[in-house]
């Protein structure tokens, strides 16, 4: 059974309470946008920096949050451009179509895609600047 990523979050922070590192990173591997941006606004003050990962979508929200937390909702992904998440999309069409489930082959041929977020973090572990990354090669 998994624990609620709120309190599993609020309890890490704890194990550091009186030896706190001086930057702290999130990396969120969630599902829904709202529970990544719930988390963000929820960890906001504790944590020098968050980013969402798990959907392979880059999000153009990246932003500092009131109390000094980085944040962006999905740093998106480093794979091949032509694919669903990474997959080939002629599986994935067939997968979907025919509901019958295919095996996942990563796509091997066209551009790939680069993406990440840089987060700059000051001596007090407050984000100074958040810059979203993607590239297509």
């Amino acid at each position: 059974q998994i624990d609620c990523p709120f309190r599993k979050a609020d309890e890490i922070l704890a194990e550091f309470e009186e030896n706190r590192p001086d930057v702290v990173f999130v990396d969120f591997h969630a599902e829904t946008t709202s529970e990544k941006r719930v988390m963000g606004f929820y960890l906001d003050g504790r944590v020098s920096a968050i980013a969402g990962t798990h959907t392979h979508v880059p999000t153009a929200d990246e932003q500092i949050l009131s109390k000094g937390t980085g944040y962006i909702t999905d740093a998106g992904m480093c794979g091949p451009y032509d694919s669903s998440i990474g997959v080939d999309k002629n599986i994935m069409i067939k997968d979907l179509i025919t509901q019958v489930p295919q095996k996942k082959e990563v796509a091997e041929t066209g551009k790939v895609e680069i993406g990440g977020v840089l987060f700059d973090i000051d001596k007090n572990g407050k984000c100074k600047k958040v810059k979203r990354i993607r590239e297509i090669i």
